[in-house]
């Protein structure tokens, strides 16, 4: 009963907090699933700044599309690692930067037969993207197609995530694989292949950078407190910490 008092309380001298939903997808080493935990860098640092900002998590890992239709409908939610781009610009409270965004890509490195020198060059091949993301709907609006049925001789062939790229990408289903930088490499460890196999082809992007996007329902004081708490962690020392955890080890690889 006295745990109850005190709850009660710090309610009433504070503005109440909302439990936020944090929709995620498998994307390592940023945001994944481990022994039954959602981790990962911005899974992480996600947990710090809440923990700072006074506000409560509950997270989900879900396909790409299905957490992105959440997250655009009115709820306290917050999508992760979410690209900031002018079209979702008024769809969101945006919150970080979580860290840059470089996609490449990716081809078999004794695929001496592909030479790209720019991105008409790849519009010859099958290329493994998944659906849905940033780099796909650009890549679309530069006038590439999804592959209309499995074995066509090139297009898109979008994926729910990039564990299932990289295994289309190793069955070699796919000439080319879209990939951020150092999740190609761990991708392509965690599925049994040797990252030395894996050549970049092509820089597709690296203008912007992925962020966490507040649903317009959530107070816009969740997001200053949420702002001000990751601001705390780039100055204290936490944030390069924790990106030397994850970021850096997984480039490495």
């Amino acid at each position: 009963m006295l745990a109850l008092a005190v709850g009660c309380q710090t309610a009433s001298a504070q503005p109440q907090m909302p439990i936020l939903q944090a929709l995620t997808e498998s994307l390592p080493p940023l945001n994944y699933e481990h022994d039954g935990k959602i981790t990962g860098f911005a899974s992480e640092l996600l947990d710090l700044m809440a923990a700072e900002a006074g506000v409560s998590l509950q997270k989900q890992i879900l396909p790409w599309v299905r957490a992105y239709d959440r997250a655009t409908k009115p709820g306290d939610t917050v999508l992760y690692s979410l690209v900031r781009t002018p079209e979702r610009e008024p769809l969101f409270r945006w919150v970080g930067p979580i860290g840059p965004r470089r996609i490449l890509l990716y081809k078999w490195a004794d695929r001496t037969d592909i030479q790209l020198k720019s991105l008409d060059d790849a519009r010859a091949y099958r290329i493994a993207t998944t659906l849905e993301s940033a780099a796909t709907k650009n890549l679309i609006k530069q006038g590439f197609v999804p592959m209309p049925v499995d074995g066509a001789a090139s297009g898109l062939e979008q994926g729910v995530n990039d564990e299932q790229n990289m295994r289309k990408f190793i069955a070699k289903r796919v000439d080319l694989l879209v990939s951020l930088d150092w999740a190609a490499a761990y991708n392509a460890k965690n599925a049994g292949m040797d990252p030395a196999d894996l050549a970049p082809a092509l820089v597709l992007d690296e203008s912007l950078a992925y962020w966490y996007g507040l649903n317009l329902a959530v107070a816009p004081d969740v997001a200053k407190r949420l702002n001000a708490a990751l601001q705390k962690l780039r100055n204290d020392g936490r944030y390069a910490q924790l990106r030397q955890k994850y970021l850096l080890k997984a480039a490495s690889k």
